[in-house]
């Protein structure tokens, strides 16, 4: 394939294409455009490319309703772009702030999760074998420091992959200059997003503050730090295979009992065995953030000790005990009759679902830009005066139901909202549900109750925040 020498993008996206076989001849594209200039150069880059791919692509924009009238005109300006290229074309608006409220996310997580629902719903519509979003070299850089800042192994500071699952970059290689530099050239236009100049959340603090501080001493720190999480991916994936590998080979596992042998897990440096650790609870069903690093390194600390016949609690009903000659791993459930009273305002911590629960009580208003520490799940806001004043945190009992939010006032079951959603059997009994006396206020994470969110008129709105332990 030829590459212009004028357009040295173009270059570079199809090396990354290639180097990371981002897509094969013939592929039909489900392509992310928000309307800002990253996307827009995605668009352009991959439409001048299609004829040598064979490519069929399919323009996609959400609107989060998060900037009224502004993403609105974000929403026009994206359709009259595709119609300008002859392009096929998805708009569609998603209420994100009710869809937030709904499930207890936070906004940037709400809006992640509508964002990537959208986006494959539309490719399993067109048939789309690929989803291509306009992740740059930048977003790679942004994101090495923020996961720098808050603490991260490799794993986390390996940062944004150029291929997940369906989901690809092809600007991931690319600084935000260059994308800026095509669009001038190809004379596009584009949309810029008033939030980004706003220097509430850390992202944009990096970008406009920490960013132009170290291109002072590295003027090409941006493809410094890209390049760093590209290798500490290469390795964190080599890293995991091999280790994938002895985890196959040292365990065994019968009924809800994971075997683990001694010697075979104690033979590795501490590095290995902390992803081993990490490894072997994935199997036995723990989540994969579920553990801390404090726990990780107790849990290690425990296994180390020769006595046995010792057992160590993990958080989701997760236990070891200690053989003569390997570790046993089991999965033990909270029972149905698990219950937890929450200080109101104040901390819980909940050592069985290894979370901490946070409740405050505000005036309604609700901080803009505010963002979460980096050990923050899930938070949900409740109309105070609706409540009673005992708040638990407990597991399903026989007969439980509430009113899912956005399901227009429908009771239900908690056992069916659980088939429904797809839980597992084996998670059921340990998925955690906010109760007040015994109504259900909140299913952990997934749903809230409809008739205890707070409206406009709301004095006192109670904010439940989710954390892991520390």
């Amino acid at each position: 394939m030829s590459i212009s020498k004028a357009d040295p993008i173009r270059g570079k996206v199809l090396r990354t294409i290639e180097k990371h076989s981002l897509l094969s001849p013939g592929d039909r594209v489900v392509v992310a455009v928000s309307g800002g200039p990253d996307s827009v150069c995605l668009l352009s880059v991959l439409r001048e490319l299609s004829k040598d791919f064979g490519l069929t692509l399919h323009v996609a924009h959400l609107d989060h309703m998060f900037r009224g009238k502004e993403s609105a005109d974000e929403a026009l300006f994206v359709a009259d772009l595709a119609k300008k290229l002859d392009l096929p074309a998805t708009v569609e608006k998603i209420d994100v702030p009710a869809f937030c409220r709904e499930r207890g996310l936070s906004s940037q997580a709400g809006a992640r999760e509508a964002r990537y629902g959208f986006l494959q719903r539309i490719a399993d519509d067109v048939g789309a074998s690929r989803i291509a979003t306009g992740h740059t070299a930048d977003d790679q850089a942004e994101t090495f420091l923020m996961r720098l800042v808050r603490g991260a192994g490799i794993s986390g500071l390996s940062a944004i992959p150029p291929l997940r699952g369906n989901i690809i970059r092809p600007l991931i290689e690319c600084t935000r200059h260059e994308v800026l530099e095509h669009l001038r050239s190809a004379g596009l236009a584009f949309k810029t997003d008033s939030s980004n100049a706003k220097p509430v959340y850390t992202r944009n603090r990096i970008r406009l503050e920490v960013l132009p501080v170290l291109k002072s001493f590295n003027p090409r720190i941006v493809e410094t730090l890209a390049m760093e999480a590209a290798l500490l991916r290469d390795e964190d994936e080599a890293v995991e295979a091999y280790l994938s590998g002895i985890v196959e080979s040292a365990c065994l596992r019968k009924d809800d009992l994971l075997s683990v042998k001694r010697g075979a897990f104690d033979a590795h440096p501490p590095a290995f065995r902390r992803r081993l650790l990490r490894q072997i609870t994935g199997l036995a069903g723990l989540e994969p953030s579920a553990l801390t690093r404090a726990q990780v390194n107790e849990a290690l600390s425990f296994m180390a000790v020769v006595q046995t016949g010792r057992t160590m609690s993990l958080p989701q009903g997760l236990t070891i005990t200690r053989e003569y000659d390997r570790f046993i791993f089991a999965a033990k459930p909270l029972t149905a009759g698990f219950s937890q009273v929450l200080t109101v305002p104040g901390n819980t911590a909940i050592p069985g679902l290894g979370v901490t629960v946070e409740t405050a009580i505000s005036d309604g208003r609700e901080p803009e830009g505010e963002e979460k520490d980096s050990n923050y799940i899930w938070q949900a806001r409740f109309d105070y005066d609706k409540i009673g004043p005992l708040l638990t945190m407990r597991t399903r009992r026989p007969g439980d139901r509430f009113q899912p939010a956005g399901m227009g006032g429908r009771s239900k079951k908690i056992q069916d909202y659980f088939v429904d959603e797809k839980i597992p059997r084996r998670k059921r009994d340990s998925q955690p549900l906010l109760a007040a006396e015994d109504e259900i206020l909140w299913v952990v994470g997934l749903r809230t109750d409809e008739r205890f969110l707070p409206g406009e008129d709301a004095s006192r709105v109670l904010v439940v925040t989710v954390k892991r332990e520390r």
